[in-house]
């Protein structure tokens, strides 16, 4: 079960409290004020009147090994699913009106079982937005629901309580006739007490730009970088990490401080933990079809900041069919591989490897080892979930199907992959929408593990019958078909969802299921 902080009682408390951080609250009010001052000429959409709408729902969940789901009944739901209950009662609750003079509120919460996962409030002007509260989002990819989950945040975890300032859609570029356009945000939050680096602060942003040619072409082009930074907290030891204003503005521009002796004070090559994504995006209309491209490629440091790479990468091209009333109305495939991560030579010189030869004839600076940190071990995830895309597994979880071993000092116990995805959805009856997912992953492991530590030459090196989970490759499929009824009973507001779920394959074999059912208040 998760900490008692994910309780209502605890929610709420971080929910009103956040206005003591006022050294971040300070820099996100500015730039809300720039953002104002710049944009506030731009158009905006209007709520015509109050508007309530709730949704309960119950159901229970199937598996055949006791406290262990398959992965796309496990994953991808904002953290609500817990292996361990078999049942649960959960809810969902949107409130919206026009505040003051084109000012628009809403708010919203959702819920299940002992587990809060959204609790927000946010305001709207035109196309600039202030928002307090955990939100349920993904950040970058295309948000289509048939991804495998964008590299930088989807929807796997349960939301992080943040405040966050910006845009909610593109605005033109003055002077370019509405041919460039760009959006941006900037976010501030705050992680749990229980993890490594116990309270760490996360620091958020994203700026992307759009060349517009829909009229002309039928073509849009965008790219962008989003940039997530964990900093600040205590570490096991007792260190304070550093969150100073001006830390702040170093984990802003992702610089270092000086860090001689060696302690868990910080870090000398960036302040904090630092990764994101750089990612390309290309829309096409022919005739009444939709299709978009969409590139991703990680980064752990600014050495790997790259917009194109052939080696690390998240590539999915999503067709978007004709409205009809049945058939498939939506195809997606998609490919992933994290495998490089640089090259297996160790990130920074030790004592005992000093050059180019002693690094096995690699240069330094590799093993970007991605979702790990050395020092904010708890990695990139959030009450144990991973906070990015779900095939990248954690230790935990793969002692569901492995013997136990070590988990060499990282949380993330598997972020080297190639993967290849697909999906589609769409109607088989009026009343009735469906969905499938199919994954093929060969799964690697991490080099901390395959060498036995991320600045170690030991392991396979040292002893050619090393025994490691992920050696050799454990490949391994993940499958789901669900389907949901439309508008069921005399007032249209009961529908039922039902996933069917198995996963095979070298690491495990796993049937699963899910049935929910939903009540709309309108």
């Amino acid at each position: 079960m998760l900490d008692s902080d994910l309780k209502y009682s605890k929610v709420l408390s971080i929910l009103t409290s956040v206005h003591s951080k006022s050294t971040i609250n300070r820099i996100l009010v500015i730039w809300l004020v720039f953002l104002i001052g710049q944009f506030s000429h731009q158009s905006y959409a209007q709520a015509k009147a109050d508007s309530l709408s709730i949704t309960v729902e119950s159901g229970f969940y199937f598996s055949h090994k006791e406290n262990f789901l398959p992965h796309y009944i496990q994953f991808g739901n904002y953290g609500e699913v817990d292996a361990t209950d078999d049942s649960f009662v959960g809810g969902q609750g949107f409130y919206q009106t026009e505040l003051w003079r084109k000012i628009n509120f809403s708010a919203g919460a959702s819920f299940r079982n002992d587990v809060l996962s959204s609790a927000f409030g946010r305001l709207d002007y035109g196309k600039i937005f202030l928002e307090i509260g955990r939100v349920r989002n993904e950040i970058g990819g295309l948000k289509n629901g048939l991804s495998t989950g964008s590299l930088a945040m989807s929807r796997n975890a349960i939301p992080i309580p943040k405040l966050s300032a910006g845009t909610n859609d593109y605005f033109d570029v003055p002077l370019t006739h509405g041919y460039f356009k760009l959006k941006g945000h900037m976010a501030h939050g705050w992680l749990e007490e229980s993890r490594y680096i116990s309270n760490a602060q996360l620091h958020q942003k994203s700026l992307h730009g759009l060349v517009d040619l829909s009229e002309e072409l039928g073509l849009k082009v965008s790219s962008g970088i989003i940039h997530f930074a964990q900093f600040g907290g205590t570490s096991p030891q007792g260190d304070k990490q550093p969150s100073s204003f001006s830390d702040f503005i170093r984990v802003f521009f992702g610089s270092g401080i000086p860090n001689p002796d060696g302690t868990t004070a910080g870090e000398s090559n960036a302040v904090g933990n630092h990764l994101g994504l750089t990612e390309i995006m290309i829309e096409k209309t022919i005739g009444d079809h939709y299709l978009t491209l969409n590139y991703q490629k990680p980064f752990e440091d600014q050495g790997g900041i790259q917009y194109v790479s052939l080696t690390d990468y998240l590539i999915g091209i999503d067709w978007q069919l004709p409205i009809k009333d049945k058939g498939i109305k939506r195809v997606y495939v998609e490919m992933m591989q994290s495998k490089w991560q640089g090259g297996p030579g160790v990130p920074d010189a030790t004592s005992e490897i000093q050059t180019i030869e002693d690094n096995m004839g690699y240069d330094f600076g590799q093993r970007d080892d991605y979702y790990n940190n050395w020092l904010y071990r708890s990695g990139w995830t959030y009450y144990g979930q991973v906070i990015g895309n779900p095939l990248f597994l954690t230790h935990e979880r793969t002692l569901n199907f492995f013997d136990p071993y070590p988990n060499y000092g990282v949380s993330i116990a598997n972020n080297r992959i190639w993967a290849i995805h697909g999906g589609l959805e769409g109607a088989l009856l009026e009343w009735l929408d469906f969905k499938g997912l199919f994954t093929y992953s060969r799964n690697f492991g991490t080099y901390s593990g395959l060498y036995e530590g991320r600045f170690e030459w030991n392991g396979i090196v040292n002893n050619p019958d090393f025994q490691y989970p992920f050696r050799p490759e454990q490949s391994q499929f993940y499958t789901l078909l669900e389907f949901t009824t439309k508008d069921l009973g005399k007032s249209g507001n009961t529908n039922i969802n039902v996933h069917f779920a198995y996963d095979f394959g070298d690491m495990y074999n796993l049937f699963g299921m899910n049935v929910k059912f939903s009540y709309r208040i309108k």
